[in-house]
């Protein structure tokens, strides 16, 4: 890879770590506040649907990775956001589903 496109993908990379982890701190903070101090309680936090999302984005990853270094194809870069995509939403749907089991 490039040093331009390391660098893009290192600065989403980054983006996307900043704006995630605000998003999570504000949605806990706006789950805890609105809760009265006597009945205020350790609710525990599910961390199931986000950690399933980014192992789908890491698996993705690294099937992208595997075929571009190792397979020596010349991978198009959308294929390579369709694999990425595909990945993510295959992750996202596994989550959902084990979320409704366990609701049952």
């Amino acid at each position: 890879m490039e040093k331009q496109s390391v660098g893009a993908i290192l600065g989403i990379g980054l983006f996307t770590c900043i704006t995630l982890c605000v998003y999570f701190i504000m949605r806990y903070r706006s789950a805890t506040v609105h809760l009265p101090s006597e009945s205020r309680k350790k609710e525990s936090v599910d961390w199931q649907k986000p950690g399933i999302l980014v192992l789908g984005i890491g698996i993705g990853l690294f099937i992208v990775g595997i075929l571009d270094n190792y397979i020596k194809t010349d991978l198009p870069d959308s294929l390579a956001v369709a694999i990425l995509i595909i990945s993510a939403g295959l992750a996202m749907i596994i989550a959902n589903r084990l979320d409704k089991k366990r609701d049952i």
